[in-house]
């Protein structure tokens, strides 16, 4: 499990709990930015942190795209993740 608390923090991936740091970061917690990026630096390096970075990039570029040609999820999907949508907050982050 990555979000809420869990019996492993990294959520059964390695360094989950620093991706998942640095992730909420770049999106809606920029306040923590600097010191989510450093923990990921520290735990992954360089080279990797970059990677984690682009990714990160890569999605929210997509979801902008998406929200700025007003794409919505089709029906089954709105339907069958509704629960996990409004869990992880996904409804309140469209892109501003």
């Amino acid at each position: 499990m990555i979000i809420g608390e869990a019996a492993d923090p990294d959520g059964g991936i390695p360094h989950g709990a620093a991706l998942r740091r640095f992730a909420t970061a770049v999106i809606k917690d920029h306040d923590d930015l600097d010191a989510a990026r450093q923990a990921l630096l520290d735990a992954l390096g360089e080279k990797r942190t970059v990677q984690a970075a682009a990714i990160v990039a890569d999605f929210d570029a997509i979801n902008r795209v998406a929200d700025a040609t007003g794409i919505e999820l089709d029906e089954l999907t709105a339907h069958h993740d509704a629960d996990l949508i409004e869990n992880l907050g996904f409804e309140r982050m469209r892109s501003t």
